[in-house]
């Protein structure tokens, strides 16, 4: 269990929001944020190298 930098909220790998764009075969992009004041915790990119 972390705490959220912004607000110091619980977070969790249950709890914490994924907001995801692409399919995921040749791009995906994933952002996470917070439960609880909804800031931003980071960003994932990954591309298909094929």
């Amino acid at each position: 269990m972390a705490n959220c930098p912004y607000c110091k909220g619980k977070v969790t790998l249950e709890t914490v929001e994924k907001e995801t764009k692409g399919m995921g075969i040749l791009k995906q992009e994933i952002l996470y944020s917070c439960p609880n004041c909804k800031s931003v915790l980071g960003i994932s990119r990954g591309r298909y190298m094929g």
